[in-house]
């Protein structure tokens, strides 16, 4: 085998390990605590907070109504309800 030959397979097999990397660390991700998006609460992972809400709130629904389609979009939706979400606590504190 020639050394570019080499090289090649080298640098071909050390991009698969970056993305095997990546798509653990997304997986790891999914399952950290996340605070819920209407309240303080802290969920176990993502799934088990949309799983809770799914009884309330049917998010597919809301988004498809709403044409949120995109990555950005709904980002830009989850900081709006938590900015909501923390300005109401201030003016309403559970306590």
């Amino acid at each position: 085998m020639s050394e570019i030959n080499k090289n090649e397979d080298d640098l071909s097999s050390a991009s698969e390990e970056d993305n095997s990397n990546d798509e653990q660390e997304e997986e790891i991700n999914i399952l950290e605590q996340v605070q819920g998006l209407f309240s303080t609460e802290i969920f176990p992972n993502v799934l088990d907070m949309f799983r809770a809400y799914q009884t309330q709130f049917d998010l597919v629904k809301f988004l498809q109504i709403h044409q949120i389609v995109s990555q950005y979009d709904y980002i830009r939706l989850i900081n709006y309800i938590r900015l909501e979400v923390s300005l109401s606590l201030i003016e309403f504190p559970l306590s």
